[in-house]
């Protein structure tokens, strides 16, 4: 069985680059007043909802650096420190009763653990704290145009505005993407999220570091009862360079399917047995 990739929180913090960054930087463009304008409301009923969020259990198919290239299927259980996994096949192929043996220790150090499950899990968690920070610090710097409707929802195309003038690392990045962004209402829930770094992005000359020009990311969120939507695709292909010595790679593709809403203050070990069912 592949070994797992240790998770570092560099990883996700590369340029401030992580998922929950990627997902949320986009939702804050604007073309009207704040009071009339769709996306803004949306966007604000994403953080709202980002701070009472429901947890889920749900089935990943995943091909990812993480999985070292690998097609990961994984039973995943949301807990208040994080989301625990347990991978159940490999290529399609179900894990042999020794690689089965080995998950379960895994996780049962994990539960014993749970300082060592916070520690991993912190890296992802202070990215959705910065993806907040930059939703409000680029609420007013995009320009939205209506771009027709799809499956449902009102889809804009977006970019900067060209009085954008970026002052921080997440904002020279931000301030280099282009795409589209979807929301359904009168729910005002995002859908959908397609974007591209249209130039490359460099920091100190490009001796501090640099994003390629190209790289892409898109997501889908399906809505799961009337209050909780939960994001059921991820594609993410973004590369580069940070401080000279470290390559930048997220590349990640994901599925979720069985997505359901399970007990908020689920403990390890009953995360630990909803991933075994």
């Amino acid at each position: 069985m592949p070994s797992r990739l240790p998770i570092h929180p560099g990883r996700s913090l590369h340029l401030q680059l992580g998922r929950a960054t990627i997902a949320l930087v986009l939702l804050a463009t604007t073309a009207w007043p704040q009071e009339t304008n769709p996306v803004q409301k949306m966007a604000a009923n994403e953080v709202a909802a980002r701070q009472q969020r429901a947890h889920f259990f749900y089935i990943s198919q995943e091909r990812s650096d993480r999985t070292g290239g690998h097609l990961w299927k994984e039973n995943v259980v949301e807990t208040n420190d994080g989301a625990l996994r347990r991978l159940v096949a490999i290529d399609n192929r179900p894990l042999t009763a020794t690689e089965t043996e080995a998950e379960q220790r895994r996780i049962d150090s994990l539960v014993s653990n749970p300082d060592e499950f916070r520690r991993l899990n912190q890296a992802h968690k202070d990215d959705e704290s910065r993806a907040t920070q930059l939703l409000q610090i680029l609420s007013s710097n995009f320009a939205l145009v209506p771009d027709g409707e799809v499956n449902g929802c009102i889809r804009f195309a977006f970019q900067p505005k060209p009085e954008f003038r970026p002052s921080s690392y997440q904002e020279r990045i931000a301030h280099e993407l282009v795409g589209t962004v979807s929301l359904k209402q009168p729910e005002d829930r995002l859908c959908t999220l397609d974007a591209k770094i249209l130039h490359p992005v460099e920091f100190g000359f490009g001796m501090l570091g640099h994003i390629d020009q190209g790289g892409h990311f898109n997501l889908a969120r399906k809505q799961i009862d009337p209050k909780n939507w939960k994001t059921d695709h991820i594609s993410v292909h973004i590369s580069g360079r940070i401080l000279m010595l470290k390559s930048l790679a997220q590349n990640q593709d994901a599925v979720r399917t069985e997505i359901r809403i399970v007990p908020q203050n689920l403990t390890l070990a009953q995360a630990a047995q909803l991933t075994s069912q």
